[in-house]
């Protein structure tokens, strides 16, 4: 399977590896100096995109104060919240998803990448902050309006600069060919590359298949990394390591994103971890390691043998209870 891919140069999908160096400047690095996309109410498709890094909140104490979720900038040092404040990270009790056009799977999905205990940015959301939230006892915690959501399609740490890559049309007889556009979130900045080598992450083949799949689609994918060149019989070219790559949730499919949940069961509890024949099942938002090995596409909540919805217990549900990953 391909780990380095170059498009637009015949064959489509490269294997030639070649020798790289980091000499190159990064056109993409640094945080930009204008405020156009601060708090994502000047985003717009063609203008800075504002892009937040959004992980679930397992601080100990009672909702709403604690059990939502922080969101910052990616590509940025602070964040401009609800409030007008800027802080490393905001907090918001209530993600509004009214404007995203994703299904209620997809959501879940989302929720549960963003509380996921593993390395790196597990998932990126673009939309923008709002005063007030809609459904909680204090409103003036605010909430976050969702129109994208992006997750994370390998296990590497997310490092270096968070960039959109898609095709741009142009082809070549020969490598290396830039036909790939890079642009960094929440900036204008903007370079031709010719390549993204994916060894730098941790994928499965199926993963690789799907970001190729939207690498040449309108939209494109996000990827995490930094800048490289190389040459191929004395020509130059440059691309970007991929540390870690996102799928917009609108084009992957809600089941590989999280449990298998069988008709009359229900998945409740403030993290996810209660299978129970009754939906809204609500605990207390007091988070465990343990709790994060529920939200795994191998998990099944499911009918047992007593006539009751309960969590299947398989040889992958048990090692990871035995060993949960830390948070």
């Amino acid at each position: 399977m391909f780990r380095t891919l170059r498009l637009a140069a015949l064959p489509l999908f490269s294997l030639t590896f070649v020798a790289c160096t980091s000499t190159e400047p990064d056109e993409l690095a640094g945080e930009a100096e204008t405020e156009d996309s601060v708090d994502g109410k000047s985003d717009s498709i063609n203008g800075a995109s504002t892009y937040f890094a959004i992980r679930g909140d397992v601080r100990r104490c009672a909702y709403p104060m604690c059990g939502g979720h922080f969101l910052d900038r990616v590509n940025a040092t602070s964040t401009k919240c609800h409030n007008g404040t800027y802080r490393e990270a905001c907090y918001v009790p209530e993600l509004d998803w009214s404007q995203s056009g994703l299904s209620q799977e997809q959501q879940d999905a989302l929720v549960g990448k963003a509380a996921s205990v593993g390395g790196g940015v597990q998932a990126v959301v673009r939309g923008r902050f709002a005063p007030k939230n809609l459904t909680t006892p204090m409103p003036n915690l605010g909430r976050f309006i969702v129109t994208e959501a992006w997750v994370a399609q390998g296990g590497g740490s997310s490092d270096g600069v968070f960039a959109k890559v898609f095709e741009n049309g142009v082809r070549c007889i020969a490598a290396p060919c830039p036909s790939l556009t890079e642009k960094a979130l929440i900036s204008s900045r903007t370079a031709n590359i010719s390549d993204v080598d994916f060894t730098a992450g941790d994928y499965t083949d199926e993963a690789l298949e799907g970001l190729v799949n939207d690498y040449v689609a309108p939209g494109g994918i996000i990827v995490a990394g930094d800048r490289y060149t190389y040459k191929i019989a004395g020509r130059s070219g440059k691309g970007r390591t991929a540390t870690q790559s996102y799928r917009n949730l609108a084009n992957v499919t809600p089941a590989t994103s999280g449990p298998t949940v069988n008709d009359g069961c229900f998945v409740g509890g403030c993290s996810g971890q209660v299978c129970s024949d009754n939906d809204g099942v609500i605990t207390t938002c007091q988070f465990l390691p343990q709790y994060a090995c529920y939200r795994a596409p191998t998990t099944t909540c499911e009918k047992q043998s007593n006539g009751h919805c309960g969590w299947t217990s398989d040889a992958d549900l048990q090692a990871c209870l035995a060993n949960p990953p830390p948070f």
